[in-house]
This record gives C-alpha cells, sequence and structure tokens, in this order.
C-alpha cells in the first residue's frame, strides 16, 4: 500500500544528502560530464576545425557557427545517456545501495538503460496526452465561442485547466520515476504513477522547497559576483556578430569562474533533488533496498 510521504523529512532528508555527501555526488558527476565535454568539444572541432582562432581573434564566422546546429542532435542524445548514467549513480547512493565515498563514477550497465528507456516512455506518454489535452482544450475553446460574453473566461479557465492536468500528469509519473528504476530493477512507469497517488501536493511542496531556495540564492549569488552575463546593448544599429562577439568577450572574461559557480550549484540541485526523491521512495513504498531507512521515517504498513 502507498504511504503518504512525509513533506518535511523529505525536505530535510534532501538537503541532508545534498550536503552530507557533497563530494560523493561530485565524484559521481564529475567524469561522466567531463567525458560529455570533451566529446561535444573534439565533435565541435571537427565541424569547425577553426572556431579556437575566431575565438582568439574575435572574428568570428556566422555561416560556420551556425553548422554547428548540425550537433545539437546527437549532443542531446549524449547529454540524455549522461544524465541517467548520473541519475543512476545518485539514486544508487541516495537509496544506501552504495555506503562508502564515491569519487569516480561511470556505468553503461542495464540500470543506465532502464534509467533511458523510462524517461523516453515517459516523455512519450506525456507527449501523447498534451496532444489529447491539447485537442480537447481546442475544441472547448472554439465551443465557447458560441456563448458570447462568457467566451473569454471559460477559455482562460480550459487553458489553466489543460496545464494544470498536464503538471498533475508529469509529477504522478516522472518524480518517483528515478528510484523505481534503481530500486526496484524495472521501468516501473506503473509503480511509479501508484506511489504518486494521494502525494501530488506533497510531491509538488517538496519540488518547490528543493528548487525555488537554491535557485534564488545561487541567482543573488552569480549576479553579485559576475553581473548579468546579458548585459549587451541591443538596438537597430548593432549586428548579431557584434552581439555574439559582446557575448564572448564577457564570458570569456569570467569563464573559469563561472564554470566553477555553475558546477557548484549543479551538484547542489542535483543532490537535493535525488536526495528528495530517494527518501520519498522509502517513505511512500515501505521499502528500504540496503536496508537503510532512517529511524524518522517508519515504513508503511
Amino acid at each position: 500500500m502507498t504511504a503518504k510521504i512525509p513533506v518535511e523529512r523529505t525536505i530535510t532528508g534532501g538537503y541532508g544528502f545534498a550536503f552530507r555527501n557533497f563530494f560523493s555526488v561530485l565524484g559521481i558527476v564529475w567524469f561522466p560530464y567531463l567525458a560529455l565535454l570533451l566529446v561535444s568539444l573534439g565533435l565541435v572541432r571537427l565541424l569547425v576545425p577553426d572556431l579556437p582562432r575566431m575565438i582568439a581573434m574575435q572574428e568570428l564566422d556566422m555561416p560556420a557557427l551556425m553548422s554547428l546546429t548540425r550537433l545539437a542532435l546527437l549532443v542531446g542524445v549524449l547529454a540524455f545517456i549522461t544524465g541517467c548514467i548520473v541519475t543512476v549513480g545518485l539514486q544508487r547512493k541516495a537509496l544506501g545501495l552504495h555506503s562508502r565515498p564515491v569519487w569516480f563514477y561511470f556505468s553503461l550497465g542495464a540500470p543506465v538503460w532502464r534509467m533511458a528507456g523510462a524517461f523516453v516512455l515517459a516523455g512519450i506518454a506525456v507527449f501523447l496526452i498534451a496532444l489529447l489535452t491539447a485537442a480537447v482544450g481546442t475544441g472547448i475553446w472554439f465551443a465557447a465561442g458560441q456563448l458570447g460574453g462568457a467566451a473569454g473566461i471559460i477559455r482562460v479557465l480550459d487553458i489553466c485547466a489543460g496545464v494544470a492536468f498536464l503538471i498533475y500528469i508529469m509529477v504522478r509519473l516522472l518524480f518517483f520515476l528515478p528510484a523505481v528504476v534503481v530500486a526496484e530493477g524495472s521501468i516501473g512507469l506503473e509503480r511509479a504513477w501508484i506511489l504518486g497517488g494521494h502525494n501530488f501536493w506533497r510531491i509538488l511542496i517538496v519540488t518547490i522547497a528543493v528548487f525555488v531556495p537554491v535557485a534564488v540564492v545561487f541567482h543573488i549569488l552569480s549576479l553579485a559576483l559576475f553581473g548579468s552575463m546579458a548585459d549587451l546593448r541591443m538596438g537597430a544599429d548593432v549586428s548579431a556578430q557584434e552581439t555574439l562577439r559582446a557575448l564572448m568577450q564577457n564570458f570569456a572574461a569570467a569563464s573559469p569562474a563561472v564554470l566553477l559557480f555553475q558546477l557548484i550549484e549543479r551538484i547542489v540541485l542535483l543532490g537535493l533533488t535525488n536526495g528528495a526523491v530517494a527518501y520519498a521512495y522509502r517513505a511512500a513504498s515501505g521499502t528500504d533496498p540496503a536496508g537503510t531507512l532512517p529511524a524518522t521515517v517508519a515504513p508503511a504498513a
């Protein structure tokens, strides 16, 4: 039977995992994303060999840069697989399946491909539901036109209901999915959906409590330390090439510090998210695969 997740303790568990295991999270994250970066840079160098000179001399060849869009799909797929690798590693750590500190992690084993398959199937399901919702919403939109003055209110409610319904579907389907895939060794869409039952508002509160404070704090720190990277003079007399050159100059001036700052932010967010998901899973399912359920969370009857 699915239990309700303890909101306060799930949030505390997420923050506790992220900060107590900061270096283990870093150990899981660094190599997969470094490999992704090096492969991406290699592909860019193959497609535009002259790019380092263009950046150094600030002589930008816009057609050559636009050709990099051909790499978007391939790099996107590699980034998706990398994300699955990291998610599996973090869930194993958060679920207590790997108790020792982690300094290096890389895997292309079955759990990674199950994670990828689960996310792809969930994405397809959400896409199909979104299409159906859009079709129904469009029908209501046009039907409301026959109701005179009430049409505007009905159309606003129609849009709000459609968006709320899709958020509900995504929360129910996706929140528990990483933990289910790792803990139960299955694609687990149905299982993730069941665990989300009676927990929608609790999951929403946990998600907001995990993301919003960290995003706000890091945004404020970023503005204080680096200013606005997009502080550019835009206008009809400024060409796209000049705008791009100014942006690159701004980024190059602070790039090492910016990259380090963004890495820290990414590590904290990944730790928070996966810690909260694993903690919520153990509470909602009443199971503890590694026998490490915190004493503050009692298994469901």
